[in-house]
């Protein structure tokens, strides 16, 4: 029989950096669509919205079940200020995937009309919609890397 704490920690761990690889691979990929034809740009953010949907968005309701469940097991509390704070960016994340879907969605939109009229390049709608959204996926980039260290090394 697996031992519950190395399972929980297991799932713990893996869900947080699924969550960071996921963050950091749909950057990358929303630099490629920005300078992408509208075809290619549809392509790509289809591509982001496939990743949370598997990737992300599982993940990032399996950090905070993993969690209470490291905590029940380890018998540590909110009164750890490193737990508190791993909360505090656990529910700023999930807002984060929130609002951050929201205009993925636009964009993927943005960029499925505009091939559809077969034009050249993305409209400036898309870029206006892009400079909303880039700043959700940094935040969450460092959200996500914040979380781990404190996962990691408790300083508090």
């Amino acid at each position: 029989m697996p031992d519950p704490y190395l399972a929980a920690n297991f799932l713990h761990f893996l869900a947080v950096i699924l969550t960071v690889g996921a963050t950091v691979i749909n950057g990358l990929i929303h630099g490629q669509a920005k300078g992408s034809t509208p075809l290619e740009a549809s392509a790509l953010l289809n591509a982001v919205l496939l990743i949370n949907r598997l990737i992300m968005g599982p993940s990032l309701l399996i950090i905070p079940l993993s969690g209470y469940w490291l905590m029940t097991l380890t018998g540590y509390g909110l009164a750890e200020t490193w737990l508190s704070i791993s909360v505090v960016l656990s529910i700023l994340l999930i807002a984060a995937y929130l609002f951050g879907l929201r205009l993925e969605r636009r964009l993927h939109s943005i960029a499925n009309r505009t091939a559809t009229f077969q034009d050249s390049s993305l409209p400036a709608e898309f870029n206006r919609t892009f400079l909303k959204a880039a700043p959700i996926g940094f935040g969450a980039l460092v959200m996500s890397l914040a979380a781990l260290s404190l996962m990691i090394f408790k300083p508090f």
